[in-house]
């Protein structure tokens, strides 16, 4: 049986057991999604062995005062690497190139830039409103130049990394696969509560905070829809944990980075503030949201590519 392209062989069998599994264009898009998904578990388990030793020695360093970039960059590493092989395995097996999984796009560095400045200023809006309301505080982060200019320089390259792994992972090849089934807005509602799911198991995520993940996973697969591509929300992504990490040095999920520019602490009415969760637990980033989507929807839509 020749393997390439095996996925995109359909069947009109009347047997209804075979009926489950294959249809008139191919597998079906949810084994085509639980196949992916099993591929890319299996490489994550074997570099979990590896991460965890390297995570064990680097801890009494690495993890006391804050997270580093070279932890977080390991991190984002072990996500980047087992999907970019299940990607590979489904792109093999669909007789396609793995760039169709919204990396092809010939505006690639446009959007990238452009989805960098839209997430910066994103960020930057809320926690102006969070600092004018008087729910958070502000304080240098006490680094001299050399040190800002040298923790600018890795969270930005850790930032962008974060953007790619956790965007391929959820909006390329899943997202690619379960439209086939559900069509764009369901696959999109899907893969966005697994990403509430998968930051509902950091240690301050709070209710507010996992509905505001969830509904920055639809807000990311808004700009897919709009460009066609993944470019512009991995730069919207990465800009904004850039902007969390280093530049306003703000909690994420109950964690906090080493090396900030600015130092920033919750303070008031839990709701509001964001508390131990950050800024995307308060409300403020609810309505920053919900800001950036209607000035998505009003902007000049671009058809989006069939991938």
């Amino acid at each position: 049986m020749r393997l390439r392209g095996c996925l995109n062989r359909g069947h009109n069998s009347e047997i209804s057991w075979r009926r489950l599994f294959v249809g008139r264009d191919g597998v079906r898009a949810g084994w085509r999604a639980s196949l992916f998904m099993l591929a890319m578990v299996a490489q994550l388990l074997l570099l979990a062995i590896v991460l965890h030793e390297v995570f064990r020695n680097m801890a009494p360093h690495g993890l006391q005062s804050g997270l580093t970039p070279l932890v977080v960059g390991l991190s984002e590493l072990g996500l980047l690497l087992p999907v970019y092989g299940a990607s590979a395995l489904m792109a093999f097996l669909e007789d396609t190139r793995l760039t169709a999984y919204g990396l092809m796009d010939p505006k690639k560095l446009t959007r990238l830039g452009a989805g960098f400045a839209a997430g910066l200023a994103a960020l930057t809006a809320l926690m102006l409103a969070l600092r004018a309301g008087g729910f958070a505080t502000e304080q240098a982060g006490g680094l001299s130049l050399t040190g800002d200019i040298g923790y600018a320089l890795k969270w930005l390259c850790v930032s962008l990394l974060v953007g790619l792994a956790e965007e391929f992972a959820l909006r390329g090849y899943l997202l690619s696969a379960l439209r086939r089934g559900l069509g764009f807005w369901g696959a999109a509602g899907l893969t966005s509560l697994l990403f509430g799911v998968l930051h509902g198991m950091n240690p301050g995520e709070t209710p507010l905070g996992l509905i505001d993940t969830m509904g920055a996973g639809l807000l990311f697969c808004l700009f897919v829809y709009f460009t066609g591509s993944l470019w512009f929300a991995i730069g919207f992504h990465g800009a904004w944990d850039y902007a969390e990490n280093f530049l306003f040095g703000t909690a994420d999920s109950g964690t906090h980075c080493v090396g900030a520019l600015l130092i920033s602490a919750p303070r008031g009415n839990l709701y509001l503030s964001g508390g131990n969760a950050g800024p995307e637990g308060s409300l403020f980033c609810t309505a920053i949201l919900l800001l950036v989507t209607l000035l998505a929807c009003s902007a000049k839509r671009e058809k989006a590519a069939d991938f």
